[in-house]
């Protein structure tokens, strides 16, 4: 049965005819005066005024003057439903709805009004004193308005109508999301699917997905909405079709390892289209083709290149049909491809299904109701034969009267509701509100395609022109872009519409240095080049042209003007940055580091149980309950939330400190105990204490407390239900595990962003206005964003959304238009934020999807509308960018410019040191609050080509030496633990090794060898001492020593590079260090021994450095400790057991105690007497050491 599901069918893009006659009957709405009585759909674009529209139309149908024909009757609060899509959206229309009744109240009242708007109102009222009682009452009776979220809506309709539609909901449970029955569904799949297969094919899936998270994590895209394909419904067994694919596979590999020979010729010899099989493509195909025979059948992998050679493919390659390449491998290529099934898409199929019904299960058995289960049913409710005319009479009985806002967000769903409800009913107004521009909330179910069915649908259709929000050379620029191409948002069903500027913005402008700026800049990057490097040059370019802006604002040289006589110089909070998501966000926010430019990113909706301080939280209750335990309680005060480091202690002070620290946790465990969780951490860290020290708190540990305390908050709440402390820790651990970051409640609180630069993603920065935009990455290539997995794409005709594993040549050319479509979408909405000024960075991005670009040439949103024909070259998308310039929008090339100067106290004032601190509490990447030296030497710009290593590759059979001992990172763990257990003056045991090794995928041959190995290693003298580690006794000697270094200030990596390269030969020969870090550093020395009277530390390395032992001298091992920044790693050793003997030891002197520290590279050292080969030594100077404990602590 072929693998395929697609409708094959073009059609034009709903009945376009029609919809062009609908357009021409578009015309401007007007709130005032316009006829309210009927079912019409206004378009209202960016700044237009919509939530200003609504208002007006709401107390019109208040006050009765609703239709155009005179004085109608009133309607109450109760009967005017208007439906919002966000909680935070449904509280702010309410409040202003109400606030507007009060002003026209008073001034019913007083007759006259400040407020024009106010003031046409009273024209039209006959009866002043009768519309204020009309208002006293809805003001009064506000409190029970219908102004409701969709979902709201739907409860309240099923509770009213609970009996006559069988009990739906009666005592059912509504919960917020079912993002814990998701992914404990997974689970379950997981052990009933996946744990059961053959290891084989368990291997192959692992690989795909590691956890249940994982595997949820991808299929949350199509989990709702979507539907699969009627062929995968049939229950196929993974077993059975992993193999079936395995001999399908097999019989490809012979078919083309058979024929493979004649292929070129009988393509040649065709008349197929040689631009694509030359002879230098075909020779590179097959060659991987044969790569792939001759490998031993393992998994279901099959070449991309292999679809080349398919008959159907030939064909449609074929300029002449009928001398198209032919052949009987070209016909079995093409049957047994569609016979193999890909494994992942299968389990993706079962799982979708399986998770689908298990999550449905779960809900009936526990009697729960989630907010996507009321859409559901309310539809199935209006849709039966029998009951659905009464009761969608009865919903407008109850509300004769809908305003849907934003209905562009609707899905096909929540449209249908209405749809019912209202349309082609008598006696009722829907008044639907949106706009298609700035549909852009696809990923949460928002459908831009059922904005376009209703616009068919619906007759009467009004547009809004008048922007309210911007300048008129905003405006202006925006037009521009937006008309330069027949259909901007590339489906020709939505429309751009010119807007008009309003006499009161005419003299809006952005001056700088006294000269009036155009409303847009575009910075033009004028060399092609990859997203990375556009991402940095832009980005760079963003923060210095911020940053010209600010000391321009300081020189009082740059102003936001309002009218002739007024201009405010600008400030940072005057500055907003539009990006797409959080890594974005952070790129941009690394430049602002570099000019000292501080900066917020309000788009974090993370949950407040992902930050460090929730994981602090479990282990501070944990001690606080437990306090006897010591390791546990060291590990706590060592924290962020305490930054108290023991090790500086002598024995009698630690013991003394942890004992007064123990009577402190057993007093807030009594204060948890009698007031509750929130007081008992007020207690811990508003108030001072010998722990936490309230006069050190900067804005760093103010926003860590605010996470302490909103988590606090949450688990108050939660310990209403259980009561139990450990179970309420339990629950934290769960919340840590599963965190919900769609839920408001649990979303990370900002602070207060005034003295900061914005940094905002467009979604949330939908409905908002700023002084000063910047978008510096709005070029990204969107064939990035495709899904790897499965095309997800709408049917033309339907409306259907369908996901394509096979990704036909249809669905991608859907799926990719759809993504273009709504690129342009959000370049729309980042271009209409702005007031004064919008600057944008564009570039020429390499297209890395050229396997699309034959469906599709267009990269991005911005070559898309300066170019809709196709792809362009470099020098035309440059050309065709400048025939957009006019005195509204200004394009400037990037150059390269020197840094600029300026004195960071000169941007921010000297008695506030703010800025530093709110650096600490942004950037994580900034400030590594716990580090290592791991972490350290991943943050290095190392050069790997410095030193270069051949390894040892061949083909015959190799001895079992330590040179030919399995390597990586893994085996290196092995090795480590083993060291860890052994006693090194005792014999070592093959009950012992063969324990080590055990299921750890090293055969039993290894296990004599080993042992042989590891004993010739403790009895080899080491470095210049001589030492013998087989006299070393357990009572002398510590593995695994634990470490935390405190940092109190700001490491700055420049002064550290400078002190280890003063005193270090080795570390003069490395690059510079990159970031600096402040907190703790932590790590482990694998061993530190006493060898007459003098302190050692050894680190084993198991390293492979070549095929022999003389790839093991001092030449070589110093190359790899180059390579691999073990310099830092042994000075910040050696400062650790430094600090450790000087706590334990007294009268500690280094030059007395301290021995040196040895790296053991295991794999060199052979049983040659007097042979160093593996082994290096090396003593930090006094000096060295002296230095880097001032630097760092």
């Amino acid at each position: 049965m072929a693998f395929t599901y697609h409708f094959l069918y073009e059609i034009k893009y709903f009945i376009y005819i029609y919809m062009m006659q609908n357009i021409t009957k578009i015309k401007e709405f007007n709130p005032f005066m316009d006829n309210l009585n009927q079912k019409c759909l206004i378009e209202a674009s960016a700044g237009t005024g919509k939530t200003f529209t609504i208002i007006i139309i709401y107390l019109r149908f208040l006050l009765g003057l609703y239709k155009n024909n005179g004085f109608n009757i009133p309607l109450s609060v109760e009967e005017i439903l208007v439906v919002t899509f966000t909680d935070v959206s449904t509280q702010d229309l309410c409040k202003r709805i109400k606030n507007s009744i009060k002003i026209l109240r008073i001034a019913c009242i007083k007759g006259n009004s400040p407020y024009p708007i106010i003031n046409n109102f009273l024209k039209e009222i006959k009866n002043l004193y009768k519309a204020s009682l009309i208002l006293l009452k809805a003001e009064l009776n506000f409190h029970n308005a219908t102004i409701l979220t969709i979902h709201s809506f739907c409860h309240k309709i099923l509770n009213i109508k609970n009996y006559e539609i069988n009990g739906f909901i009666y005592n059912k449970k509504l919960i917020n999301n079912e993002i814990y029955l998701q992914y404990n569904a997974s689970i379950s799949f997981w052990r009933k699917y996946l744990y059961p297969l053959p290891k084989n094919i368990a291997k192959i899936i692992l690989k795909y997905w590691a956890t249940p998270n994982d595997l949820i994590n991808q299929l949350l895209p199509f989990l709702s909405k979507v539907e699969l394909p009627k062929f995968y419904l049939k229950n196929i067994n993974l077993v059975e079709q992993f193999n079936k694919n395995i001999e399908n596979i097999k019989f490809l590999k012979k078919q083309w390892m058979k024929y493979k020979d004649i292929i070129i010729n009988i393509i040649t010899e065709s008349h197929i289209n040689k631009h694509i099989y030359n002879n230098k493509s075909i020779k590179f195909w097959i060659e991987n083709i044969n790569q792939w025979s001759v490998k031993n059948t393992e998994d279901n992998f099959v070449p991309e290149q292999l679809k080349r050679f398919s008959q159907n493919v030939l064909i449609t390659k074929t300029i002449n049909e009928k001398k198209f390449p032919k052949h009987i491998l070209f016909k079995n290529i093409d049957i047994y491809l569609n016979k193999i099934i890909s494994l992942k898409t299968l389990i993706i199929i079962k799982a979708i299904k399986y998770i689908k019904y298990l999550i449905k299960k779960n809900k009936e058995k526990n009697e729960q109701i989630s907010f996507n289960d009321l859409l559901l049913i309310l539809n199935k409710s209006l849709n039966k034969f029998d009951g659905n005319k009464n009761l969608a009479k009865d919903i407008r009985k109850l509300y004769p009267v809908a305003l849907i806002d934003e209905f562009q967000d609707t899905d096909i769903q929540q449209y249908n509701i209405f749809k019912k409800i209202y349309i082609n009913k008598s006696n009722c107004t829907l008044i639907l509100i949106g706009d298609p521009k700035q549909a852009i909330y696809s990923f949460r179910g928002a459908d831009v395609f059922t904005y376009i069915k209703a616009s068919l649908e619906i007759k009467n259709r009004y547009t809004l022109k008048n922007n309210w929000r911007s300048s008129k050379t905003m405006i202006n620029g925006v037009n521009k872009i937006f008309s330069n191409c027949k259909y901007p948002f590339f489906f020709k069903n939505i429309i751009f519409y010119p807007t008009s500027y309003v006499k009161q913005k005419l003299n809006y402008n952005f001056i700088v240095n006294d000269i009036i700026q155009p409303g847009i800049t575009i910075w033009f990057l004028p060399k092609e080049t990859n997203l990375n490097s556009y991402r940095q040059i832009i980005s760079y370019k963003c923060a210095y042209e911020i940053c010209k802006w600010l000391i321009l604002g300081q020189e009082q040289k740059i102003f936001l003007q309002k009218n002739k006589n007024s201009s405010n110089i600008i400030t940072i909070s005057d500055i907003t940055v539009l990006v797409r998501n959080k890594y974005e966000a952070n790129i941009i926010q690394k430049e602002f580091i570099k000019f000292n430019i501080p900066s917020i990113y309000l788009s974090n909706t993370n949950s407040v149980f992902e930050t460090i301080e929730a994981k602090e939280l479990v282990l501070l209750l944990k001690s606080i309950l437990e306090p006897h335990k010591i390791k546990q309680l060291k590990n706590i005060l060592a924290s962020n939330l305490f930054n108290i480091d023991l090790s500086n202690l002598d024995y009698k002070k630690e013991q003394y400190f942890l004992e007064k620290s123990i009577n402190q946790f057993i007093k807030y465990r009594n204060l948890w105990n009698k007031n509750g969780i929130l007081l008992m951490l007020e207690n811990i860290f508003l108030k001072k204490n010998f722990l936490f020290k309230k006069n050190i708190i900067n804005n760093f540990h103010k926003k860590k407390i605010q996470n302490i305390l909103h988590i606090a908050e949450l688990i108050e709440i939660e310990f209403l239900k259980i009561k139990n402390k450990k179970q309420i820790i339990l629950w934290l651990i769960k919340q840590i595990s599963f965190p919900n970051n769609r839920s408001f409640e649990q979303q990370i609180r900002i602070q207060n962003d005034s003295n900061q630069i914005k940094i905002i993603t467009i979604h949330k920065a939908k409905g908002l206005q700023f002084p000063l935009v910047w978008i510096p990455f709005i070029s990204s290539n969107f064939l990035d964003l495709i899904n790897n997995e499965g095309i997800i794409y709408h049917d033309r005709k339907t409306l259907k959304t369908i996901i394509d594993f096979n990704k036909n040549n249809d669905s991608i050319k859907y799926a990719l238009e759809e993504l273009l479509s709504e690129n342009l979408r959000l370049l729309y909405v980042s271009l209409t934020r702005s007031i004064f000024h919008c600057s944008i960075g564009i570039g020429n991005i390499k297209n890395t999807k050229i396997k699309y670009q034959k469906y599709f040439p267009h990269r991005n949103a911005v070559e898309f509308l300066i170019n809709n024909k196709g792809y362009i070259d470099h020098k035309n998308f440059q050309n065709l960018l400048f025939n957009l310039q006019n005195k509204d929008i200004e394009i400037k090339i990037i150059t390269k410019k020197k840094q600029i100067q300026y004195n960071p106290i000169y941007l921010i004032e000297k008695k506030n040191n703010y800025h530093c601190n709110k650096k600490l509490k942004i950037f994580k990447y900034q400030t590594i609050l716990i580090t290592s030296y791991s972490i350290i030497k991943n943050d290095l710009n190392l050069n790997n080509n410095i030193y270069k290593y051949k390894l040892f590759n061949s083909k015959k059979k190799i001895k079992k030496t330590s040179h030919t001992f399995p390597t990586g990172k893994k085996i290196g763990i092995i090795l480590h633990e083993i060291f860890e257990k052994l006693d090194f003056t005792k014999k070592i045991l093959y009950s012992f090794i063969k324990k080590k090794l055990f299921n750890k995928e090293i055969d039993c041959s290894w296990y004599t060898i080993l042992i042989k190995w590891l004993t010739n290693i403790l009895h080899h003298p080491l470095g210049i001492d001589k030492i013998i580690l087989n006299k070393i006794q357990n009572k002398n000697k510590i593995t695994e020593l634990e470490f935390y270094l405190h940092i109190n200030n700001k490491l700055c990596i420049m002064k550290l590079y400078n002190i280890i390269c003063k005193y270090d030969k080795i570390s003069r020969k490395l690059p510079k260090l990159n970031n600096d870090f402040q907190g703790i550093l932590k790590g482990f020395i694998d061993l530190v021994f006493l060898w007459n009277k003098k302190y050692y530390l050894i680190d084993y390395k198991s390293n492979w450095l070549g095929k022999n032992y003389n790839k093991y001298t001092k030449k070589y091992m110093e190359k790899n400790i180059c390579l691999n920044r073990y310099d830092l790693q042994y000075q910040i050793y050696t400062l650790a057991l430094h600090k450790y003997l000087c706590s334990r030891i007294k009268n500690y002197n280094y030059e007395k105690h301290f021995g040196s520290v040895i790296y053991l590279y295991i794999r060199g050292i052979n049983n040659i007497e007097n042979n160093s080969n593996g082994i290096w030594e090396v003593r930090p100077s006094y000096e060295l050491i002296k230095k880097l404990d001032q630097l760092i602590t």
